[in-house]
């Protein structure tokens, strides 16, 4: 491809992945037209600017600058991944063990249960009641077992949702001591 196809190149800026933007006015037209170059640009056009820009044709190209703006749109996404982290971890089944049984607790097993426990504290239950536990064996039950097992499961759930709390609250004070961009990017959510 003929050079002259290019008549000038402005205001070129280097971006995070390498790629150049810049303004650039084709040869046979009035006005600048923005355009982002690479290295591995597939069209005549593109790989001729992109070789020229690179020979230094139309000057110094300004390097990628970190802005105040991108640090903390990194910032903000790593507090909406470590919400996610927190929200999936809130919402998890666990187990716990209670009258040497384990049994499942969370949010589920929690609505499975709440109805049961307002039945037994009147004293509803039908006759024979068993609780299933997390190894799947069926555990008789009395109305007060019932509301034992609810008092333990709500116990185990406050206990693992403070340590949840405590360690998302770790990763954001962690998040906003961090300075650069690749710090950020590269902080670990777990």
């Amino acid at each position: 491809m003929n050079a002259e196809v290019i008549k000038d190149v402005k205001n070129a800026v280097y971006n995070e992945d390498g790629s150049v933007t810049c303004d650039v006015l084709p040869a046979g037209m009035d006005s600048y037209l923005p355009y982002t170059a690479s290295r591995n640009d597939t069209t005549p056009f593109g790989q001729l600017l992109w070789q020229q820009l690179a020979a230094g044709t139309y000057g110094k190209i300004t390097p990628f600058t970190v802005t105040p703006d991108m640090i903390e749109g990194a910032r903000e996404q790593k507090r909406r991944e470590i919400n996610a982290w927190r929200n999936a971890q809130e919402n998890a089944s666990y187990t716990f063990t209670f009258r040497d049984h384990t049994w499942d607790y969370g949010k589920a097993a929690q609505s499975r249960l709440e109805p049961v426990a307002m039945l037994a504290k009147n004293g509803q239950l039908p006759e024979g009641f068993f609780w299933t536990d997390a190894n799947n064996e069926d555990i008789p039950m009395t109305p007060a077992d019932i509301q034992a097992l609810e008092a333990a499961m709500i116990g185990a759930m406050v206990t693992k949702g403070f340590e949840i709390h405590q360690r998302q609250r770790q990763m954001k004070q962690a998040l906003d001591k961090l300075n650069t961009l690749e710090e950020i990017r590269t902080f670990r959510v777990a």
